[in-house]
Parts: C-alpha cells; structure tokens; sequence
C-alpha cells in the first residue's frame, strides 16, 4: 500500500522526504487500512441515549455494522497516561508517561514529551515494518517523530504553544517544528485558511442559550474550532497519502465536559453553591449533546474515506462523572463512575451487531488488537491482549517491538511549557 499522489507532481518530493526520514519497507500486505479516532472523554451515558433517539447516525451505523460497549479505562484516569496505554498496549509502569508533568531541574512542571515514552507506540511499529501512517493530535507527539508518514504534533492546537492565543495555521513555532515532514507543513496548514466548512454544523457556543455561569463560552468555542481543524487536517492527509493506519484525537468533548457536566446530572449531586438554575442545567446538556452531534458529523466525514475491507474504530480514554474541582468545574473523571469510556468498531473480522460485557475490553487491549487485525505478531512484553471479539488468524507472538530508536525533530522544551500547563491548571490537571 503506497502513496497515492492527488496533486501536482511537487507533492511527489514531500513523500520521498517522508520515506526518507521514516524508515524504509517493503509495502506492507495488510487486509486494508485503519482508521482510529479517539474521543477525549466521551462518555456511554451521552451517546446510548443519543443513539436510541437517532441523534448520532455515524456512531449509530457503526455499531450496528460491528461492535460497540464499554472500554475499561485504568486509574489514575490522566489523559496522557491512558492514550499513551492505548497506543502501546503497556501499563505506564512501561511506557514511562505517568502524568501531564514531572518537575523540572528549578522545581516547575515540565511538559512529558515525546522522549518521556520509553517504548515504542503502534506508530513506530508500523513505520518500521513500511506501513504509511497519519497520527494526528494524540497526546505526547511533541516533538514530532520521525515516523513513516505523517505526524502532527498535539502542541499545534491553540493555547497549547507559548506565544499563541488563536489558532494562526502556524506550523512552527519558538518551540520547533511541529509536523512532521516539515516539508508538508506549508501544504496542511493552507487547508484551515479553506473557507468551505467541513461539515454544515454551528458552533453551539455562539448562541445564547443559558450554560453553567462559571463555563468559559469563549474557550469552548474554541475548542469547536480546534476539533473541526484537526479533522480538516486529518481528512486532507488521507487525501494526499493515502495512509495504511491513520490515528486522530479530538479532545473537545473532555474539555466541555469539565464546564458542563452538572447537566447531565440531578441538582442534589452538587452541593447547593454549585447547583445552576433550571435553565442553566437544560442549557448545560443540551450544549454538551449538541457537541456530541457535532463530533458525529466529524465521524461522518471521517468515515466517507474507508470501505468495508478497512477497520474502523472509535474509542475515548474514560467517562465522566459528577464531581467539584476548582471554583467552576463540575465533571471529573477519578472514581469508578467515570472508568469506563466508549469503543466502537466495524470492519473485516468483527461480528455486525455484537454488544461487549462490561470489563471484557481494556485500554492496555487495543494495540494487540489492531496488530492482530493487521496480521502482526503481539509482542510478549505488551500487557494486553487481542480483543475477543476479533475473528483473524493468528500470529506467533514476539519478544518485543522496542529496538531501533526514535528520531524526532528539534527542538525547545522550555518554550514549550508555559501556555499548556496554564490550560491543565485551568481543567483542574496541575496544582
């Protein structure tokens, strides 16, 4: 499965310079391609209702086409800790990112990049074995790898670099270059200057209909722009690469949620300073919905560009639950009513219709099953295992993936801090 070029022959050199910096293979004989897309946060208390009303039609043709149900999640629930178990199928005993930070020589949070993992992710083993991927936003991709593809760092999203308070489309910054190959950067960052929105979908945070009265509207709104990007961008890469597995985060509904979640939830689970009035509340979960309908939409797109021989995925990293952090904060995910978030998948090898237990799938499983989708071996040193759902042949297991080091592009940590670790204290992350 190689490149496929849809454009002028310029684009040709920017894929050479990506083999070239990534690491070179034969075409790798997968049963077609993957598409992964995590949903920071997202939560089966929204999305059954939803479905059973006909609010998510993408979510709802998934999981009738395969399988859906809960991912055992694991605590602490620290978004960086779980992603990266979930792109390496190890515990963070292994994989090395145990949290958001780690103190630095002065004493002050420094950011876990990159090079705080300390095993390969799915990525690097896939590169390393030909296949073309397109990992975009996942937590702990700065500074980007030098993977067999394309890599987009999760520092690009706005408030998150030092310096940058809207989302610009700039694709480097005092930090260092944060796509990888740079040479394709000019190229991804012109399709959010693109007009013609990517769905037909408004902003709910633009109209006047009553929230929580501590919820930051503006920052939200935000947050709406910064997932309809990250799609944007992940559905021009397919367009120019045609990769072989394609990874996307969108971390929108786990930052809502933390403002909006006395919504979803009955007045008494708050104490009586916390509690909103009526409308508020009615406010407050109609928001959180209507962004859930709008990640649908997203899937939509998403989905258009896989056929029935391609495995397609969707999962978040934990639930949400009632909770008061901070002043505002009313979600949280720490206790058992927030350990389970959403999986849903369809493709070649997965029963249509089927329903998983609770606790039968866990976020250290979903590497080992994607390898055994693709016909690979799981390695022995990995913690999960292949999903018992998945009707593939099986492969003789190996030792481990982890080997040949990972290269990544230059760069500055101590640029890299300030902005990001201001938006974690704000979501109640950092002290």
């Amino acid at each position: 499965m190689g490149f496929v070029s849809s454009r002028a022959w310029g684009l040709v050199a920017v894929w050479v310079l990506a083999a070239a910096v990534g690491c070179a293979g034969s075409d790798p004989e997968a049963p077609g391609r993957v598409l992964v897309v995590g949903l920071d946060g997202a939560s089966l208390r929204v999305i059954e209702p939803m479905l059973k009303a006909g609010r998510l039609p993408n979510l709802e043709r998934l999981a009738r086409e395969g399988v859906m149900g809960p991912l055992r999640s694991a605590m602490p629930m620290a978004s960086p800790r779980i992603w990266n178990t979930i792109a390496t199928g190890k515990g963070p005993w292994k994989h090395g990112v145990t949290d958001f930070a780690k103190p630095g020589p002065d004493g002050k949070p420094r950011l876990l990049l990159s090079s705080d993992r300390q095993t390969h992710a799915i990525w690097n083993i896939l590169s390393e074995r030909g296949f073309d991927v397109s990992i975009v936003n996942l937590w702990n991709t700065y500074p980007p790898e030098k993977v067999h593809g394309v890599m987009v760092s999760d520092h690009l999203l706005s408030r998150e670099v030092e310096g940058r308070e809207t989302f610009s489309g700039a694709a480097e910054t005092p930090t260092g270059p944060l796509i990888h190959p740079e040479a394709l950067a000019p190229l991804l960052m012109a399709t959010l200057r693109d007009a013609e929105p990517l769905v037909d979908f408004a902003n709910p945070f633009e109209s006047d209909v009553a929230i929580a009265p501590n919820a930051p509207r503006k920052v939200m709104a935000k947050r709406f722009d910064e997932d309809l990007a990250l799609a944007r961008l992940t559905v021009e890469i397919d367009r120019e690469i045609r990769p072989d597995f394609t990874m996307l985060l969108l971390p929108g509904i786990d930052r809502i949620s933390h403002h909006l979640w006395a919504g979803m939830e009955p007045p008494e689970a708050y104490p009586p300073y916390m509690r909103m009035t009526d409308a508020q509340r009615l406010g407050s979960r109609a928001v959180v919905e209507a962004y859930y309908e709008f990640s649908d939409a997203l899937l939509g797109k998403l989905f258009a560009l896989y056929g029935p021989d391609d495995l397609v995925v969707v999962l978040s990293d934990h639930g949400f639950e009632a909770g008061v952090a901070l002043i505002s904060l009313t979600g949280i995910h720490e206790g058992q009513g927030a350990l389970d978030g959403v999986f849903f998948a369809r493709g070649p090898g997965i029963p249509a219709g089927g329903r998983l237990p609770k606790g039968s799938l866990r976020v250290v499983d979903i590497t080992p099953t994607l390898l055994a989708w693709l016909g690979l071996p799981v390695a022995r040193d990995m913690d999960g295992q292949v999903a018992t759902f998945l009707d593939r042949p099986s492969v003789a297991a190996i030792d481990s993936y982890d080997g040949p080091p990972i290269e990544r592009l230059a760069h500055d940590p101590e640029n890299a801090n300030t902005k990001r670790i201001e938006e974690l204290r704000a979501l109640g992350y950092l002290e």
